[in-house]
């Protein structure tokens, strides 16, 4: 006869197998995407064009370190590029990656990286904020600066945020499991025979 107790850690184990494995197949797609992504490099590459910029300031900006002068958010909470504890925010695209919807290439030879369309963006969200919080042709640069110091495609953050989710969730079952499974326990009896006979049995659930 299974106790209450055993039956629920078992329900218990099985979701925590379940998310896990979900996770850890989320971030095997996300690495073998951006591996299958890179490019081999040229035989004859062309010499770097100098670009104007401080390519640390860019760093500050995008993640927040240092805030822009007129106040707006940061690059990084709606953006990805593979820097950071987690990376960046989902909202947005991938700056280091090639934008489809707009047919440009990734953030260090993407002409949208300017002044003149990050404060009137064709996006509502962007729109909404950088058409009263403008950004300085400087700050671009320095952006610009930062992404061309960046390798061609960075690895995906998308598996390492999953997991973490997953892993926090389990934990959050496993709480509520051990408040919810004394409590019903003591209300049941110990047996899940008992439960279901109670439940089920015509006594209305009472003892």
């Amino acid at each position: 006869m299974l106790s209450i107790k055993k039956v629920y850690w078992l329900h218990v184990l099985f979701l925590a197998v379940f998310l896990m494995a979900g996770s850890f197949l989320l971030s095997g797609y996300a690495i073998a995407e951006t591996a299958g992504g890179e490019q081999m490099p040229a035989a004859e590459e062309a010499a770097p064009t100098l670009i104007p910029g401080d390519p640390d300031m860019g760093r500050k900006l995008y993640t927040g370190e240092i805030r822009f002068q007129n106040g707006g958010p940061p690059c990084i909470s709606c953006h990805d590029i593979g820097v950071g504890g987690l990376g960046g925010g989902t909202l947005g695209p991938n700056l280091m990656l090639p934008n489809e919807k707009y047919g440009v290439g990734p953030a260090p030879t993407n002409p949208l990286i300017a002044a003149g369309w990050i404060n009137n963006p064709a996006t509502p969200v962007m729109g909404a904020v950088f058409s009263r919080k403008n950004v300085t042709d400087e700050e671009v640069d320095n952006l610009r600066a930062f992404f061309k110091s960046l390798p061609e495609r960075t690895s995906s953050k998308t598996g390492v945020f999953v997991g973490v989710s997953a892993a926090g969730f389990v934990g959050v079952l496993i709480f509520f499991g051990i408040v919810w499974g004394g409590r019903y326990r003591n209300r049941c009896g110990g047996t899940a025979h008992e439960a279901i006979w109670r439940n089920y049995g015509g006594k209305g659930g009472q003892r």
